[in-house]
């Protein structure tokens, strides 16, 4: 017998169930079992680092860029630890998580460059997006505009190793226009609240809220409205359909990570105080925040 049901998923909620999915996949655990799965920071990433009982680094550093109600930002621990060394080659982008047969690589020996050579196709690099588009394309953005930042590195090495690029991005990200079109006009622009971005259309496996319904519980998941108040800003309503003990496990999982929140608090500098010079919004002078891709 089939049965359909109605759920409602904050953003926060549906980066929980995004991180169960990536944990699911046939790939990601050969990966973590017997290879190599390195972790971009990110609020949905890390609910999944939190699910196989990791930590952020001692560095604290669990997101690096962030939209916030003042506008396009950095986390403090990321701009601080720039900010000290004089920024870092691509090579040398220590702030991805790097999970070696089961086990979370320390800081210091968390140097991107060196992790992405060692990677074949049986690997796996997971990074959430900042935007979807209408026939899911998905893209980033990053403050290194045009030298491509930490992914720009990833892409060159996943070209020549082959392995997987997983990208989860939650539907409250989907914008009505095309990725190449947002990706223009990012590029145009010169001043922002906050950091001008630009954003690189990414290709590789991406996981929604969508895919994420059909991995765990073999259900269909339909979109049905958006938008709330009073911390259901963001939310998604969801009509769950499929066999009835699929859709009531669904169901149930949706009903236990009601209510979740972010796994960290968020760390940012008071706008007045920031040293980031790139920032339109900062207050003070510093060294010029971003990564030179040496490549």
């Amino acid at each position: 017998m089939d049965l359909s049901v109605q759920v409602i998923l904050t953003p926060t909620e549906a980066k929980r169930l995004l991180s169960k999915a990536i944990l699911n996949l046939d790939e990601v655990k050969r990966a973590l079992q017997d290879g190599m799965v390195i972790v971009h920071p990110s609020s949905t990433t890390m609910f999944m680092l939190e699910e196989l009982g990791f930590r952020p680094h001692e560095k604290g550093i669990w997101v690096c860029g962030l939209i916030c109600p003042t506008g396009l930002c950095l986390s403090k621990g990321m701009i601080d630890t720039v900010l000290r060394s004089e920024g870092y080659d691509a090579d040398k982008y220590p702030f991805d998580l790097i999970i070696r047969k089961g086990k979370l690589l320390p800081f210091e020996e968390s140097a991107l460059g060196p992790a992405l050579e060692e990677m074949n196709s049986g690997d796996v690099y997971i990074k959430g997006m900042n935007a979807i588009d209408p026939e899911g394309n998905v893209g980033v953005l990053l403050a290194a505009r045009t030298r491509g930042g930490s992914i720009g590195l990833v892409l060159q090495q996943q070209k020549k190793k082959k392995f997987k690029l997983i990208m989860p991005v939650g539907l409250e990200k989907r914008i009505p226009i095309p990725i190449g079109k947002a990706q223009k006009a990012a590029i145009a622009t010169t001043k922002a609240q906050g950091i001008p971005c630009g954003m690189w259309k990414l290709r590789g496996k991406v996981i929604t809220e969508i895919e994420a319904f059909r991995q765990l519980f073999d259900v269909e998941a339909i979109p049905i409205s958006a938008g709330g108040l009073s911390g259901a800003e963001g939310c998604i309503v969801w009509v769950l359909s499929g066999k009835e003990e699929n859709v009531e496990k669904a169901y149930t999982l949706c009903q236990q990570i009601h209510g979740h929140q972010l796994p960290y608090s968020l760390d940012v500098y008071e706008c007045k105080e920031c040293p980031n010079i790139i920032c339109n919004l900062a207050g003070k002078k510093g060294e010029v925040m971003g990564f030179r891709n040496v490549r």
